[in-house]
C-alpha cells in the first residue's frame, strides 16, 4: 500500500537521473504492472521523450524496431538484456544509437554490460543500475561506462541516493557491520510503502525502527558502496555467493543464456544451465570453467522457457530448488 508522498520521493531522484538524456527517444520493454514502468513514464513524459513500447522480446522483432526508431534510451529486465546480447552484432546495428541502458529490476551479468556498451556507437554511453524493491523504490544507484565495464562487478549496486535514501549492513543482532563484513542489507527511505494490505504483522517484521530489511545479504566497502551477495532465502552453506558463481560462469561460457545455482535435497550447490538455442553443454568446457570454483554438483541443462520466472523475468530460485527436491525436473539433457 503506497501513498502520493512516497511515490513523489521515488519519482524525484529518478527525474534527476533522467536529466542527462532528456528528450531522447526511449524504448521500453518491461512489465506494465511494475511500479518502475509508471515512474519511467513520469520521467520520460516530463522531459518530452518520444516513447517506443516493446511487447515482443524476440531479438529479431526488437532489432527491427530499434533499427527503425533509433532510441537513445533503452530499458528492460536484466534477463531480457541477456537475450538481446545477440543484437550487439546484428545487421543494422540496432544498439548503435543507445546512449543510456537502464537496468532497474535486478543485478545484471558483467558479460551483458560489456556487450551492450560495446555495441553503442554513441560517444560516451553508460548503463545505469538501480537497486531496490517494490516496497521501497530505488535505494541505491551505480553507473557503468565502457571503461569501467572492463572490470565490472555487477554485484556492486552503488550508493544511497543523496538526500533521499540511505543503506546499511547489519549483523544478526542488528548492529552495524564493519566495511567488508557480510550481513543483512537495510534501507531508509521516504519512498517506503505504508503497509501490506492485510499483512500488517509481516510488514512490521521487516522494520528496524526507520530501517527496512531488504531481504538480501551483502556488504559495504570502505567507501560506502553496496555489494550484493545473495538473497537471504537463497543462501547455500557450501558457497559464499551463488550470485558470484553465476556471474563468473556467464562470463566464461558465451554459450550460456542463463545459469542458476540452487541447493538440491542434499544441500549441494546445483548449477541449472540454459544454453542458446538449447545446444548441448560441452563437458570439457564446463570442466575448465569450474575448476577453480567451489565444489558444485553436476550441471543440469533446462530450456530457458522451463525456468519459473516473475513478471519481470527474475528467476524463482526457491521454486527451482523445490522442483529439484521433488524430482520434478524438466531437464533437456545433463552436462558434467
Amino acid at each position: 500500500m503506497h501513498c502520493a508522498q512516497a511515490m513523489w520521493h521515488r519519482l524525484v531522484p529518478q527525474k534527476m537521473l533522467g536529466w542527462p538524456t532528456r528528450g531522447e527517444t526511449a524504448a521500453l520493454h518491461m512489465s506494465f504492472v511494475h511500479s518502475r514502468f509508471y515512474h519511467a513514464l513520469g520521467v520520460l513524459l516530463h522531459y518530452g521523450s518520444p516513447l517506443v513500447l516493446l511487447v515482443d522480446p524476440d531479438p529479431k522483432s526488437v532489432g527491427q524496431i530499434l533499427t527503425s526508431t533509433r532510441p537513445g534510451i533503452l530499458e528492460t529486465h536484466p534477463n531480457t538484456y541477456v537475450l538481446w546480447e545477440d543484437l550487439a552484432d546484428a545487421p543494422g546495428a540496432p544498439l548503435a544509437s543507445v546512449r543510456c541502458f537502464g537496468s532497474t529490476f535486478d543485478a545484471i551479468h558483467p558479460r551483458t554490460v560489456r556487450r551492450l556498451l560495446g555495441a553503442s556507437k554513441r560517444g560516451s554511453p553508460w548503463l545505469t543500475q538501480l537497486y531496490g524493491q517494490s516496497e521501497t523504490g530505488p535505494v541505491s544507484a551505480w553507473w557503468y561506462t565502457r571503461r569501467s565495464a572492463r572490470k565490472v562487478n555487477s554485484r556492486l549496486v552503488g550508493i544511497g541516493l543523496p538526500g533521499f535514501t540511505r543503506v546499511r549492513v547489519v549483523d544478526q543482532d542488528g548492529n552495524r557491520a564493519k566495511p567488508g563484513t557480510h550481513g543483512h542489507i537495510e534501507a531508509r527511505t521516504y519512498g517506503r510503502c505504508l503497509t501490506y494490505l492485510g499483512g500488517e504483522q509481516l510488514y512490521k517484521r521487516q522494520l528496524d525502527g526507520d530501517w527496512w530489511r531488504m531481504g538480501d545479504m551483502g556488504y559495504l566497502n570502505r567507501w560506502g558502496a553496496l555489494h550484493l551477495i545473495d538473497r537471504e532465502v537463497d543462501q547455500i552453506d557450501s558457497v559464499a555467493s551463488s550470485l558470484e558463481i553465476e556471474d563468473v560462469l556467464m562470463s566464461r561460457l558465451e554459450e550460456l543464456r542463463e545459469v542458476i545455482v540452487v541447493p538440491n535435497g542434499a544441500g549441494e550447490a546445483v548449477p541449472v544451465v540454459c544454453t542458446r538455442n538449447d545446444e548441448p553443454l560441452a563437458p570439457d568446457r564446463w570442466k575448465r570453467a569450474t575448476e577453480d570454483l567451489p565444489a558444485l554438483a553436476g550441471p543440469m541443462q533446462w530450456r530457458f522457457e522451463d525456468l519459473p520466472r516473475t513478471s519481470t523475468w527474475k528467476i524463482k530460485k526457491l521454486e527451482i530448488a523445490r522442483m529439484l527436491a521433488s524430482g520434478a525436473v524438466p531437464a533437456v539433457r545433463y552436462g558434467g
